[in-house]
């Protein structure tokens, strides 16, 4: 199953000062200033600047750092003090905007495990930059670097700069950076990510003759346990509580949670960028595809099924079923599920990047060696749970041997 959680609602926000009050510009005699431009992040000016930015964008998670996502946010805070900001990165000589950093402030969890049972956690205070690879003019030299010392030192209480997602090869340009130390958490990881065709004939082709038939029998198999099959496609305010009550059958949201889920999708849903299925049996929902959607790419949080159906492969149904109506409907260029590894139907069409969750912090702090111990004993707990795996196959191949039924000691030999 495959799960990313879009609004990090397992860390706790600490909210910074209100958002008229934060204005004031940090200044690079040299080059650049890094403004605040929460207050006015949708002036026109601003949003055809950063529109044109987005359109030369490399991060893989551009739906994180575009206009649409940050009003999401700020929308999901009327009335109360917005955790996120947006700074604008202007040249000094002629005020052109070169770089858009929005930002949100979140707890960052340091576990600490013996095997897969965790002992305790310690608790940071987290700038995330949202999109993970800052948007800024690649031409502009030394400005990355300008960011990322300006952005720790205005956000002096934050322990970390939490980069959710980094490329492998963005990432090795993070650690030359003077005074500032770069952490990778759990190190890098396979994401999966699925090239998209033009149409939905290109799509089926990449499977051998033999999985077509076979993702063909899965979904009739299932309609004939569980009634016709309806294809759901999640995407207005108004299609959502259809999607919870989906959410909620499978468990994958407990009903109590209903309230903030829906004010939470809907919002997603009115900035365009809610786009789920529903896969419906009968009068059953059997299946949820979560998603969400930039302008190039689908990217895919969660499958939940109905367990009852789990021997009927719901879950490979759900997504083949939901990729089919995404290429009729959409011009994505790739579907993006997170961390993770492709199951077995899917493996042949789907691409492995290598991203991990990077964490920037000043060189010389307790941050700084507590990541470092961090780092130490999470190589040695690795080493361990390496151990115990080669330990139990061991175990399992010796037992297995000894099942074995082994020859007559007292069976003569055949002469030919």
């Amino acid at each position: 199953m495959f799960m990313r959680n879009l609004e990090m609602r397992e860390f706790a926000p600490s909210a910074p000062a209100p958002l008229l009050v934060r204005s004031r510009a940090t200044r690079c005699p040299e080059r650049y200033e890094l403004n605040v431009a929460t207050a006015y992040y949708d002036r026109p000016d601003i949003l055809d600047a950063w529109h044109r930015m987005l359109a030369g964008a490399t991060s893989p998670e551009t739906l994180y750092q575009s206009p649409q996502f940050f009003s999401h946010l700020i929308d999901m805070h009327q009335g109360r003090d917005a955790n996120c900001e947006l700074f604008i990165v202007r040249r000094s000589v002629d005020y052109a905007i070169v770089g858009f950093i929005p930002v949100r402030t979140i707890a960052c969890g340091l576990e600490f495990r013996v095997g897969p049972v965790p002992l305790f956690k310690r608790t940071m205070r987290a700038c995330q930059i949202l999109g993970s690879v800052p948007l800024l003019d690649p031409a502009e030299e030394g400005l990355a670097e300008f960011v990322i010392r300006q952005l720790l030192e205005r956000h002096v209480k934050c322990d970390v700069l939490y980069l959710q997602a980094v490329p492998e090869d963005a990432g090795a340009a993070l650690g030359g950076i003077a005074g500032v130390s770069a952490y990778v958490m759990n190190g890098w990881r396979a994401c999966h990510t699925q090239p998209l065709p033009d149409s939905v004939d290109g799509y089926l082709q990449k499977f051998s003759a033999k999985k077509r038939y076979n993702l063909s029998r899965q979904v009739r198999l299932l309609a004939e346990a569980a009634g016709a099959v309806q294809v759901l496609r999640i995407e207005q305010p108004g299609h959502v509580p259809a999607m919870l009550d989906a959410l909620i059958a499978t468990g994958a949201c407990p009903g109590a949670e209903r309230g903030a889920e829906q004010a939470r999708l809907e919002g997603l849903a009115r900035h365009g960028l809610l786009l789920s299925y529903v896969i419906r049996c009968g009068d059953e929902d059997v299946a949820v595809v979560y998603g969400s959607r930039s302008a190039a790419v689908w990217h895919v949080y969660k499958i939940a099924c109905l367990q009852k159906y789990l021997h009927l492969s719901v879950g490979t149904s759900a997504i083949h079923l939901a990729v089919q109506d995404v290429l009729a409907h959409f011009a994505f260029k790739d579907i993006d599920f997170g961390y993770g590894t492709p199951s077995a139907e899917f493996r042949s069409t789907h691409v492995l990047k290598t991203r991990g969750l990077v964490l920037l912090h000043r060189a010389r702090s307790l941050t700084a060696l507590s990541l470092k111990v961090h780092g130490m004993y999470d190589a040695m707990n690795g080493a361990l749970i390496r151990q115990v795996k080669r330990a139990q196959k061991w175990h399992a191949q010796r037992r297995q041997a000894t099942k074995k039924p082994s020859p007559r000691a007292d069976a003569a030999p055949t002469v030919s």
